[in-house]
């Protein structure tokens, strides 16, 4: 077996191990459901309206398949919006930095 396909196996196994997680935490959020509520005791809530508030899959798949895959595209918003914040924080710095330049060879 050589490293390519080592990569890939162990790629498959993550992937296959996060769906295992995402059915155990499935089967916690059906049990939680039935029981967690917020609010008064007159008028409960249920805690997690979606499944995706729980559990984010697509987090979690982004994150192995970035590991392995150097041009992937997050798929949950959770991902992207943190990719979009770390674009945002180095163009910052290297904005301050350039600003830092400006005032040093002026001054």
């Amino acid at each position: 077996m050589g490293i390519a396909e080592y990569r890939l196996r162990m790629e498959a196994y993550q992937l296959k191990r996060v769906g295992q997680e995402r059915d155990i935490a499935l089967q916690a959020f059906l049990n939680q459901s039935v029981q967690a509520t917020k609010g008064s005791e007159k008028h409960p809530v249920p805690k997690y309206k979606k499944f995706s508030q729980f559990f984010d899959y697509d987090k979690f798949v982004d994150e192995i398949r970035g590991n392995y895959e150097p041009d992937y595209q997050p798929v949950s918003k959770a991902s992207a919006e943190k990719q979009r914040i770390d674009l945002i924080t180095k163009r910052w710095r290297e904005f301050r930095k350039m600003k830092q330049k400006q005032r040093g060879g002026n001054g």
